[in-house]
């Protein structure tokens, strides 16, 4: 009797893009939830987690919430919360993308707060038919209180599902060519030149000090995917600098210099005609901290203190404390500059930003953000590039980065 011939079975691969999370809805009901979640973690809490849990219910979460929901009414779209919007639509253009290429891969979007959650992820894959899983945190630069946190997460998912198989985990992305390029290009396609005198900031998302000396070298990541990327678009070094926004809490010391100040100074020191492009390289997709941070609160102070203002801006206000009495002493500047803030040009930026779309900038406009590469076609080509050398695609990797 003839022998019959071993069928070889591909192994499946399952990918999961995790990011920090967003409320379900933006109401202080949702908000409070997710708040809940994520001001609980150990990596996030500032201080011994039963007093902590006493200070955040009884004090913190009630006043935040409902000041946190009207930031996400603001950015709010008809089809949900803009990040779970783009994450939905990288998770199908990925998946797509490898059925394209005939890879044996499947892809699931998690987050360490809210939903979909990383238990789901796994078990989803695990189901089907997964024996290895690759992690890829959508943070550029690696942090304890961003990276490790997914870490963290991932391996009470993979605990629980009792999942067997291997899992590889991607640290950091910010020095990928394919990363670097991408965001060169989104700086150029914004309109920046040079040439005409426009200056770039980078700015990034703060970390505690604490953090820093116990071992976290977000700094130094920081740094090197400014240079790479100021290296792509050839810039002198003095048109470019780099700074740090959205510090937690006043109950810690931050990594800095903060964008607030250096917004002062960089409009006190610009030439007439000059523009300043803003770019926030480590955050994967836009979300509050760029939609409403961005155009409604650091924009303002640039262009006040370019129009000779007096601006009080010397710190970065803590998130925890900007709210109620303490949101008024913190942003009395806005409300001294309310006409800046709210005229029509404004208006239409903050409608870009939602669609994560580049307007064309008016040569008399001194301000431009860059958006985050969101769901664009070069982003998937940035992601595939960066799982490439984990899902075993050889080729079809290369192919992406090109």
């Amino acid at each position: 009797m003839p022998r019959k011939k071993a069928v070889s079975v591909t192994p499946k691969v399952g990918v999961i893009i995790a990011n920090t999370g967003t409320p379900a809805a933006p109401t202080p009901k949702a908000v409070r939830k997710y708040l809940g979640q994520f001001l609980m973690d150990p990596r996030i809490c500032p201080m011994p987690r039963p007093v902590w849990w006493l200070l955040l219910h009884t004090v913190i979460l009630g006043k935040r919430s409902r000041a946190s929901a009207e930031k996400y009414r603001a950015i709010w779209t008809a089809a949900g919360s803009p990040m779970a919007v783009a994450y939905e639509a990288l998770e199908r253009g990925l998946a797509d993308y490898y059925a394209e290429q005939g890879a044996p891969v499947e892809v699931r979007a998690a987050m360490s707060y809210g939903k979909p959650t990383l238990r789901q992820a796994v078990r989803e894959l695990k189901e089907a038919g997964c024996t290895r899983i690759v992690a890829l945190p959508m943070y550029p630069q690696s942090a304890l209180s961003t990276t490790a946190s997914v870490a963290d997460g991932l391996a009470r998912a993979v605990r629980r599902a009792h999942f067997k198989g291997e899992v590889s985990f991607v640290d950091n992305y910010g020095e990928n060519p394919v990363y670097v390029r991408a965001i060169a290009a989104s700086i150029r396609k914004a309109g920046f030149s040079e040439e005409r005198g426009d200056r770039l900031l980078f700015s990034y998302h703060s970390i505690p000090l604490k953090d820093i000396e116990a071992g976290d070298t977000y700094e130094l990541q920081t740094g090197a995917t400014s240079l790479a990327v100021a290296g792509d678009l050839g810039l002198d070094r003095r048109s470019w600098t780099i700074s740090y926004q959205s510090r937690f809490d006043k109950g810690r010391t931050w990594l800095a210099p903060f964008t607030r100040p250096t917004l002062v100074r960089l409009a006190r020191a610009a030439e007439e005609g000059s523009r300043l492009f803003v770019v926030c390289p480590n955050f994967a997709v836009d979300c509050l901290e760029t939609l409403y941070d961005v155009p409604r609160e650091l924009e303002p102070i640039y262009r006040a203190a370019l129009a000779g203002e007096i601006v009080d801006a010397d710190e970065e206000p803590g998130a925890l404390e900007n709210t109620g009495t303490s949101a008024a002493r913190c942003d009395a500047h806005l409300e001294a500059h309310r006409d800046v803030a709210r005229t029509v040009r404004m208006k239409r930026a903050a409608e870009d930003f939602r669609r994560g779309a580049h307007r064309q900038i008016a040569d008399d406009e001194p301000f431009v953000y860059v958006p985050c590469l969101n769901k664009s076609r070069a982003h998937l080509k940035v992601l595939a590039a960066v799982l490439a050398p984990y899902v075993g695609e050889g080729s079809a990797g290369e192919r992406a980065a090109r």
